[in-house]
């Protein structure tokens, strides 16, 4: 990290014993990752709005429970940004003492943590899921070059260097994020992208499949999108390649989701009349091992304009379900570079659909590609497993967060 901002390489840190995690909303991974690090003795609190976890489910870490996320209308989330964040800055003054881990979710709480720092000596490690305002100026929330922007970037460039450390999802993103700093900064951010449990997500065989077997799919060759269908996804493309290949009975496209354009799209394969796409709204997370391993290929999406801000948690949980993967993107992301590296799937620019309907086309014809496809997806997973993702983020929260022994 920079000299300024973080201490010189002394005694060796001793093991973090307590943390607090600021985030409004605890998905799965960020669940896991707590699980993790109680189990591995830190007492972990989250100042969160919602935790997803089976209901009645014993959690082994404290929730301060906060104000919920408030997705739509634009005004109501930025409402909900905000009260979260005032909740954010009473927690971290009471817990002034803890080390914490600041979610950028919402953005504005890592904004406010260099004011902490300097009245109530805070000491905070960033994780960047996503990079703001860059996201928001694609979005066409704010204008980039302009004063709401510039604002946000200075803000954001305090924020940075006053961490203890940083950590983000890839390099792409890290590329972004040092766009925020002037060029005499000097900021080391570690990259540590996001996980899947591969004991919990596994190959399984379509016949051996209770969902592949309720929704019919054991003989079709599938084509799964899983996930979030917001902003930053490139769903019109699935509709057309689906409307495309309609004459081909034996592909069927299997869409789970939800999200802002869940709706959107339940009217357009209504409207299309698209019998070959089954859309489904967001199932159970206990459902996962049965619903991702129905595919024989999946689509992950990030749309043009999204390259370094984003990376798609879905893609791990795809490579650990042994699909082979069509990465709907941009190049220069962290999505295309993974299929590059592993030889686990094709990469299709965003909004061409009929190239993705070729490529769908291409596994549907070439059997022997999809298995390699497949057989390098299950390999590549065990690079991104569980344990070794949480085992670093310990590591790393140790060596920026816990006291130094002899102090």
């Amino acid at each position: 990290m920079n000299d300024a901002n973080n201490p010189t390489p002394g005694p060796p840190a001793l093991p973090l014993s307590e943390l607090l995690v600021i985030n409004q909303v605890v998905g799965p991974l960020n669940r896991e990752l707590l699980e993790d690090l109680s189990a591995r003795g830190v007492r972990c609190g989250v100042l969160t709005g919602w935790v997803d976890a089976e209901p009645g489910a014993t959690l082994p870490f404290e929730i301060l429970s906060a104000t919920s996320l408030i997705k739509a209308p634009t005004w109501k989330r930025l409402w909900s940004w905000g009260v979260f964040t005032l909740e954010a800055i009473i927690a971290a003054i009471r817990h002034r003492r803890t080390g914490m881990l600041v979610v950028t979710n919402p953005p504005w709480t890592m904004l406010v943590m260099p004011l902490l720092k300097h009245l109530a000596g805070v000491r905070y490690v960033l994780l960047v899921y996503d990079v703001y305002p860059d996201l928001m100026e694609r979005m066409g929330y704010c204008r980039k070059g302009g004063l709401v922007s510039r604002l946000w970037r200075w803000m954001s460039r305090r924020s940075l260097l006053a961490a203890s450390g940083v950590i983000t999802l890839g390099r792409h993103m890290a590329d972004t994020l040092r766009a925020h700093l002037r060029p005499e900064d000097h900021l080391e951010i570690e990259v540590i992208p996001n996980w899947v449990d591969t004991d919990f997500i596994r190959p399984l065989p379509k016949a051996d499949n209770p969902f592949a077997r309720q929704h019919g799919l054991v003989d079709k060759f599938v084509v799964t999108y899983s996930g979030a269908l917001g902003a930053s996804h490139d769903t019109e493309s699935i509709l057309v390649a689906a409307e495309s290949l309609a004459n081909l009975p034996d592909i069927h496209f299997l869409v789970v989701g939800g999200g802002t354009r869940w709706q959107e799209m339940s009217e357009a394969v209504a409207a299309r009349k698209l019998t070959n796409l089954t859309l489904l709204p967001l199932q159970p997370f206990s459902t996962l091992p049965y619903s991702l391993t129905a595919a024989d290929a999946s689509i992950v999406c990030l749309d043009e304009g999204y390259e370094g801000v984003s990376v798609p948690s879905k893609t791990y949980y795809a490579l650990a379900a042994g699909a082979a993967i069509l990465a709907v993107s941009p190049e220069g992301t962290e999505l295309t570079d993974l299929v590059a590296e592993y030889r686990c799937g094709v990469h299709v620019p965003p909004r061409r659909p009929l190239l993705l309907a070729q490529a769908v086309r291409r596994l549907h014809d070439d059997r022997a590609k999809l298995a390699a496809f497949q057989a390098a997806a299950a390999a590549a997973a065990k690079h991104f497993d569980r344990r070794l993702a949480t085992a670093k983020y310990l590591a790393y929260l140790e060596r920026c967060l816990a006291p130094a022994a002899g102090h």
